[in-house]
This record gives structure tokens, sequence and C-alpha cells, in this order.
């Protein structure tokens, strides 16, 4: 037995303390591959500071986890998504939770709850027991706007942020054989017609939505919008003809159907064009303020122990590198750089002071 097992200790920075002693770990910037294969090779590496760190404290004996932390999960762990089944945040749960699994041990189970535009999801997160054995993917909508809008017993208050998991841009399109071939088409119809042109958005208060009404305020037009349960009834209300456009995530579901010429987009929200579609204009240059991105981040209810958390988080940062979950959600959409806990709460803090004059109750 190493005669280190029961000394006390504690990382700072590249140290490891044992008892008042300070062993220095030197880390290897030659381990680190080049900024510019870092910003596009999503096979994110994992850093060397964190795997030389991990072996200095298994050789001297030493954990980071307090008692809360040691064992999780110690049961199955409920993994809240605020949508339907086969939209992209279903995809991002299930690749993350899967990934968790493999990493973290126990099993994660994914849960869809779209009754009430995401509230019945969240209001399960926010009575959930915060130990981390329920948490939950949520987006701009369920977490923000819905409560911003809506007389519920939650609040944005009542979560914590763990991290950042992805995000997804948005487009406008037009279903095969749409009489619309841009967006000023499309905005010229409504304008002349007021109220008859039918637009799919992914929930009543999903960022979308909620900016979509900001728009026609500002602009005068006015659409008929029409809350689906989430992207994939938006997409398949889109090819059965049954609304003229749709402002939906621009995920790897629109990307295949745009392929098939089944779908045709019009214009990216806002000011950079689309990876997928780069000879697609963007609202900015059709003249149009439009700036929403959906952010699925991960949650769980307010007062999660620290270590839980931090593990949690650790967890979720490395599965952001993972290959198998950079495959299933899309290059794309995974942040080159990982957003913590707190920069994911800075996020969801900064759409809440975007629309709180209009949805001020």
């Amino acid at each position: 037995m190493s005669k280190f097992t029961t000394t006390s200790c504690a990382v700072r920075h590249n140290h490891v303390l044992l008892r008042g002693h300070s062993v220095r770990i030197e880390l290897s910037t030659s381990l680190r591959p080049p900024e510019d294969t870092l910003n596009k090779n999503r096979l994110r590496h994992v850093t060397a500071a964190a795997a030389i760190a991990g072996l200095a404290l298994t050789a001297t004996g030493c954990s980071v986890s307090s008692r809360a932390a040691e064992g999780y999960p110690t049961k199955p762990v409920t993994f809240l998504v605020p949508y339907a089944a086969g939209g992209p945040s279903d995809t991002t749960a299930r690749a993350y939770s899967s990934c968790l699994e493999k990493l973290l041990g126990g099993t994660f189970v994914v849960e869809n709850r779209d009754s009430g535009a995401g509230a019945v999801a969240m209001q399960e997160l926010a009575s959930a027991k915060p130990d981390g054995h329920t948490v939950g993917l949520s987006t701009n909508g369920p977490l923000v706007l819905n409560p911003m809008s809506n007389e519920l017993s939650y609040s944005q208050a009542d979560f914590q942020a763990v991290g950042t998991m992805a995000e997804i841009p948005t487009l406008f399109a037009v279903p095969k054989g749409s009489p619309y071939k841009s967006l000023q088409d499309l905005f010229d119809a409504a304008k002349a017609d007021p109220g008859q042109i039918s637009i799919g958005v992914p929930g009543a208060t999903s960022s979308l939505a909620i900016e979509l009404k900001r728009l026609q305020k500002d602009t005068g037009i006015e659409l008929a919008m029409v809350p689906t349960s989430g992207s994939a009834e938006l997409i398949t209300n889109l090819l059965g003809g049954h609304i003229d456009a749709g402002f939906v995530n621009d995920h790897v579901d629109v990307e295949a159907q745009v392929k098939d010429g089944a779908i045709v987009p019009l214009a990216a929200a806002g000011d950079v064009r689309s990876e997928a579609f780069p000879d697609v204009p963007t609202t900015d240059e059709a003249g149009y303020d439009v700036k929403t991105t959906s952010v699925y981040g991960l949650f769980g209810p307010k007062g999660l122990p620290q270590d839980v958390s931090e593990k949690l988080q650790n967890g979720v940062e490395t599965c952001s590198q993972d290959k198998d979950v950079i495959a299933q959600i899309g290059d794309r959409f995974v942040p080159d750089s990982f957003l913590d806990a707190a920069a994911t709460t800075q996020v969801f803090q900064d759409m809440r002071a975007r629309y709180e004059s209009l949805l001020a109750k």
C-alpha cells in the first residue's frame, strides 16, 4: 500500500499540496496541438494538464472529490429534455448522456417532456432533489422566455448551470415549390396580406418565436405563427406543405432535407452565413435585424453540491471533445471553446436582458 494513501491533499494550479509540501507538476506545452489545429480539429484533445494532474493525484492517493461526489452517480440519472424526441435537442441530450454514462459510470436515462412549451420538464427539474441525479437540457425558451411571459411556478433562478453542450444557428426556410424565392419575397407577401402567411416555430416561447415577435413589432410585418412541439414537428409541417415557411434550427435534419431538395433555405439568421449553406444570404444582408442562436445547456436544480456540479461540468467538457459526440451532433454545433457553468449562466442572463422589455408581465 502506498504510504500516501491517508495523506490529506489539495490541488492549486499546477501544484499538488501534501500536508503543506508542494509538489510541482511541470506541463509541457509541446503536448498541445497548434492553435489553428485546435480551432477546427474538433476531436478536442484533452488537455495535458488535466491528464498529468490526474496521474499525480492517483499516485499520491489524493482525491479532489468530497464525499458527496465520490460515488456519484449512485443510481440512474434522469436526463430531462423539454422537447419531443427526434429534434436537435433530443440528439444532443442522447449523445451527451451516452458519453457521460461511459465517463462517470451509472445510467443516464433521457426522458422527453414537451408539454407546456417545455414547462413540464423545467418544473420537474426545479422540484428535483439537488443531488445530481436529475439533470436536464434546456434552451433559451423553456429556461428564460417561458417564465418571463407566463405565470409559472419556476423561474430562471431555480436552476444551476453546468455547461454548454451545443449551439444551433437558425434560418428561414420554405418547402420546395414555394413561390417565395427570397426572404424579401416572403415578407412582402406578409405585408400585402397581413396575418395570412403562416410560419412555423419550434415552441410558442422558444427564442425563435420571441425573436420573430420582436421582428414583427419592429417592422410591422404580420405573420401567422404556428408553434410546434419542436424542430421535428416543424420540419414535418414544412415537408407536408402545412405551413408557408419555417423559422427553424439550422441543424443536420434540416441540412439533409435541403440536400434532398425538399426544403429551400431563404436566409441565415444574424450576420454570419451558414457553414452548411454558404451561398444563402443572411438576414442582415436582407436588411433585417434577427439575432438568435439556440443554446443547449445542461442544468440541475439550484443547490447542487459543488463537487457534484464540478464532476458533471468536467464530464460535459470532456464529452464535448469526444469524437462520437461530435459525430452525432455535428462538428459545427459544438463550440470550439467550452462554455463552463459561469459562462453558460451569463449567456442566459444576456438572453433575458434582450427580451425583458418585450415580455415584461
